[in-house]
């Protein structure tokens, strides 16, 4: 290739892009546990159907609730956590569980208890439908909201004293936005920024790059949480193509210069499979 057309395709591989610590510690972990047990794991261990799909054919068994899996059985809570219920149920079934809840939710689930035992009301911004939220409201207590939209802002009832936290994964604009509408919805007001600090590393880099390309590449799944937030991100700079395989790259038309970055639940070396098919 001559000097002219590599500066015609120059790419730029993000330095961030990969598993987050929390992600590689579950996926780590599920596998050192399927070379020696039959595992279960409600709900996807991670947001990356290609990680998943490999896990599965290393014998992990997901399904969708605590009675599907069989008492005794080895366990495991998935990197977005679980709420408390399915976990004493799972302990009364007799089953060994291994906790690869993602560390950073983890002390988020510490604060909320902590925070409710000071007497705050729990509200949450972010998606009710997922996951870590739903692990979130489990250890809020009964007076806990979740905040997805200004309606939901809006319809909060008047507490005396109200922290707001979020789903590690939500934009930083939506966080403020939506926590600025329920300030004047309790007397007494915390507000703590949960957003994960590995996010907005990877979202800095990434509106960086975009800013110097003609497309960005992010390598991820449409079911990930992170991955479209960086997208919607991304997106406001330059073209974006969302690509889940190396299969998929030959669907996009792909523009130079141009920057591949990744969601925090996909793997380095698909990122570079994906890079390699590029060039």
């Amino acid at each position: 290739m001559t000097t002219a057309a590599k500066k015609r395709k120059r790419m730029t591989i993000a330095r961030f892009a990969g598993f987050c610590g929390g992600v590689a510690m579950a996926v780590k972990g599920a596998e050192k546990l399927l070379s020696e047990n039959e595992v279960y794991c409600i709900g996807d261990i991670i947001h990356n159907s290609f990680v998943i799909e490999s896990l599965k054919k290393k014998g992990l068994k997901t399904v969708s609730s605590v009675e599907e899996i069989p008492p005794h059985s080895h366990m495991i809570i998935r990197a977005h956590g679980l709420p408390l219920e399915e976990i004493s149920s799972l302990t009364k079934k007799g089953c060994v569980v291994h906790d690869f809840t993602c560390p950073i939710l983890k002390k988020i689930h510490k604060d909320i208890i902590q925070l409710k035992r000071k007497g705050h009301e729990i509200a949450i911004i972010g998606n009710p439908r997922h996951a870590e939220v739903k692990a979130f409201v489990s250890r809020a207590g009964e007076k806990v909201s979740v905040i997805s939209k200004a309606l939901d802002a809006d319809a909060l009832p008047y507490a005396r004293c109200r922290a707001i936290i979020c789903q590690s994964t939500i934009s930083g604009d939506l966080f403020v936005s939506l926590a600025a509408k329920a300030l004047g919805k309790s007397a007494q007001t915390l507000v703590i920024d949960t957003i994960c600090s590995d996010a907005k590393k990877r979202r800095k880099e990434a509106v960086a790059l975009a800013k110097k390309s003609k497309m960005v590449i992010i390598v991820g799944d449409s079911k990930s949480s992170n991955t479209m937030t960086l997208s919607v991100i991304v997106g406001k700079h330059c073209a974006v193509a969302l690509i889940s395989s190396a299969d998929e790259v030959k669907k996009n038309k792909i523009r130079y210069p141009l920057a591949i970055v990744s969601g925090a639940s996909s793997p380095r070396e698909l990122v570079l499979d994906i890079a390699r098919k590029v060039c």
